[in-house]
C-alpha cells in the first residue's frame, strides 16, 4: 500500500515545491536588471532556495536533510542580502557551507580511487584561491574562512558516499557560482565582471538544485533499500 500511494503523494507534497522554485528561478533571472522594486527582487531572490529546502525536508525527513534545508536556507539569506547587507550575507554562506562540510563529512567513502581524492585536494585548496584572486580583481574584501569553507564543502561532497555526477557536480557548480558573485561584486563596468554577474546566480541556483535533488534522491532510495 506504501508504494503505491507514495507517488501521489510525491506529486501532491514534494513536486510543486520542487517546480515553483524552479519557476521562481527563472524569474528572477528574467527580472533582475529591471525596474522591479529592490525589495521584491530581493525576496525572488531568496524564495527558489527557499522552496528547495522546503521540498528537501518534505522528500526526506531525516538529521541528514534537515542540515541540507538549513544550508539551504542560509544560503538564500546570503544570496539575497549581498547588495544590502554584505557582512550579514558572506557570515550567512559561511555557516551555509560549514553546515554542509558536516553533513557531507558524515558520509565520507572509507576508500577513495586517486581520481576523487585529487579532485577533493584541487577543491579544497583551489577554492579559497579563486575566491581571493576574484575578491583581489573585483577590489572587495571576502573573508578567507569564506573560501575555505566553501572549498571544504565541496570536497567533502566530492568524496563522500553520495553520487558525483550529481552532489558532486552540484557542489562544485555552487563553487563556480560564488566564485562569479565574488568577482561581480565591484560591480565593474568592463571586462568580464558584467558577464560574470549574470552567470553567477543561474550556476549558483542550478548548482544547489542538483545537489539538493542528488542527496535526497540518494537518502530516498537508502531508505526504501532498508
Amino acid at each position: 500500500m506504501r508504494k503505491t500511494t507514495m507517488p501521489k503523494r510525491a506529486l501532491i507534497e514534494r513536486r510543486p515545491w520542487l517546480l515553483g522554485s524552479m519557476v521562481l528561478a527563472l524569474a528572477w533571472i528574467w527580472l533582475q536588471g529591471s525596474e522591479t522594486p529592490g525589495l521584491y527582487l530581493l525576496l525572488l531572490k531568496a524564495a527558489p532556495l527557499l522552496l528547495l529546502a522546503v521540498y528537501a525536508v518534505l522528500r526526506h525527513r531525516g538529521n541528514d536533510t534537515r542540515s541540507l534545508a538549513g544550508m539551504l536556507v542560509l544560503q538564500a539569506i546570503g544570496s539575497a542580502l549581498m547588495d544590502y547587507m554584505p557582512l550579514i550575507a558572506l557570515n550567512a554562506l559561511l555557516v551555509a557551507y560549514l553546515i554542509g562540510l558536516g553533513m557531507f563529512l558524515v558520509h565520507r567513502r572509507v576508500e577513495m580511487d586517486g581520481g576523487r581524492k585529487a579532485s577533493a585536494l584541487a577543491l579544497t585548496l583551489g577554492t579559497p584561491l579563486l575566491c581571493y584572486f576574484a575578491a583581489e580583481r573585483a577590489g572587495v574584501g571576502v573573508p578567507l574562512f569564506l573560501g575555505l569553507a566553501l572549498g571544504g564543502m565541496a570536497a567533502s561532497a566530492w568524496i563522500s558516499t553520495f553520487p558525483r555526477s550529481r552532489v558532486g557536480l552540484g557542489a562544485s557548480l555552487i563553487v563556480a557560482g560564488n566564485v562569479l558573485g565574488i568577482a561581480a561584486l565591484g560591480g565593474a563596468s568592463g571586462g568580464s565582471g558584467p558577464a560574470a554577474a549574470l552567470a553567477a546566480w543561474p550556476l549558483f541556483y542550478l548548482g544547489n538544485l542538483v545537489l539538493a535533488t542528488g542527496v535526497t534522491g540518494e537518502l530516498r532510495m537508502r531508505e526504501d533499500f532498508l
